[in-house]
This record gives structure tokens, C-alpha cells and sequence, in this order.
């Protein structure tokens, strides 16, 4: 793979500040990123031929394409003269990934997550007596990292993430709203920092 990654890389990829990229990989997986159609096309081109010198053989079938604009945009790529299915959305290790950048739902969705693992966990940990507060380290440890490193951030979402913790904060603590506690104090009494500073220090 390491030679397949050299080969793609001596192509046009996507410009990002002083770094262009032209290919990221996770397990087995392989994505090519690219500015234009043509770009891509010469990228997968690169990536089917290197491949094939060390017999690794890409399912058409199995790749697909997409285009990342607010608008819908055809994109026609071929491996060995087969059209490429394209998508507007696919889901990769429990993300939901779209062209057109709708961060928004896929935060929403991840916070539902967090906030029913964290109600999984009521009876037997947060309501627990015999648990002091600072021995409460689940969540820290279990919940709070969850999607934390690809997180998109965005004032909405921050937003978002805000409010979910300090719901799961305040279950943890037994000071709900009824209380007309401050957030801050919340936070401070269960010695957690604000979770987008944590997130950004994370990424």
C-alpha cells in the first residue's frame, strides 16, 4: 500500500493551505480527494495501475464517488471503463458523510447517541450514592471522546454539544434545572472543562 500511496501523490490532489492532498487511507480503505473531475480521474487512474503491478485488484463495485458543492454536480469516473456509482451520501465508521456539508444533522444525531448512553448508565452509575463525585470518570473516559476528533465545528454545533452535556452534567450531578443552577457551576462541581475547548485541544 505504501507504494500505491507514493505513486498517488505525485498527483494533483486538493490544495489546503501549503499542503496539497491527494489521498487518505484508514485500514483498508482509500479515499483520493481532487480540485476537478479530470484531477480525480488521474488520481484513480494512478491508484488502479499501481495496484494492479502488485496484483491488488479495486472493485469498481465497491468505490464510489462524490462531489463536495452546495449544489448538485454530475461526476463521471471509470476504473478499467466502468462508470463509478456516485453518491450524495454514505455512511463510513458510523458517520454519515455528504457532498453538500449538512454538519448540522449529523451532530444532532451524534448527541442523541451520547445522550442515550449516558441515560443507559442512570440507575447504575449516576445514581449511585456510594460513588463520590470525583470517582465519576465514565463519562470522561467513555462518553465525552465519542466522534470528539471528527467533530465538524461550527457555531450551531458548538452550540449543540453545549447543551447536551450540560443535560447529561446535570443528571450526573442531581441538579437539574429546578435548581437554577448555572452551567458553569455545574461544570465546576463535576470538574469538567467546556467541551469545545477540550474538543479543539483533542484534534
Amino acid at each position: 500500500m505504501d507504494e500505491i500511496i507514493q505513486a498517488v501523490r505525485k498527483g494533483h490532489g486538493y490544495r489546503m493551505g501549503n499542503k496539497e492532498i491527494q489521498i487518505l487511507c484508514y485500514a483498508d480503505d482509500a479515499a483520493l480527494i481532487a480540485e476537478t473531475e479530470d484531477k480525480l480521474q488521474r488520481l484513480t487512474h494512478i491508484f488502479n495501475t499501481t495496484a494492479k503491478k502488485y496484483t491488488i485488484i479495486i472493485s469498481a463495485d465497491k468505490t464510489k464517488c462524490m462531489t463536495t458543492s452546495k449544489y448538485p454536480l454530475r461526476c463521471k469516473i471509470e476504473i478499467d471503463g466502468k462508470i463509478i456509482k456516485q453518491e450524495a451520501r454514505f455512511r463510513y465508521l458510523g458517520i454519515d458523510i455528504t457532498g453538500y456539508g449538512d454538519v448540522e444533522k449529523e451532530v444532532r444525531q451524534q448527541s442523541l447517541k451520547t445522550s442515550k448512553a449516558a441515560g443507559s448508565l442512570n440507575d447504575t452509575i449516576w445514581k449511585n450514592k456510594h460513588l463520590r463525585q470525583d470517582i465519576k470518570k465514565i463519562y470522561k473516559a467513555a462518553i465525552r471522546p465519542y466522534t470528539a476528533e471528527t467533530r465538524p465545528d461550527a457555531s450551531k454545533t458548538r452550540r449543540l454539544l453545549e447543551t447536551t452535556e450540560m443535560k447529561i452534567l446535570r443528571r450526573i450531578s442531581g441538579r437539574s434545572l429546578v435548581y437554577r443552577e448555572r452551567s458553569e457551576k455545574i461544570s465546576r462541581r463535576c470538574n469538567i472543562e467546556d467541551i469545545n475547548g477540550w474538543v479543539t485541544k483533542r484534534k
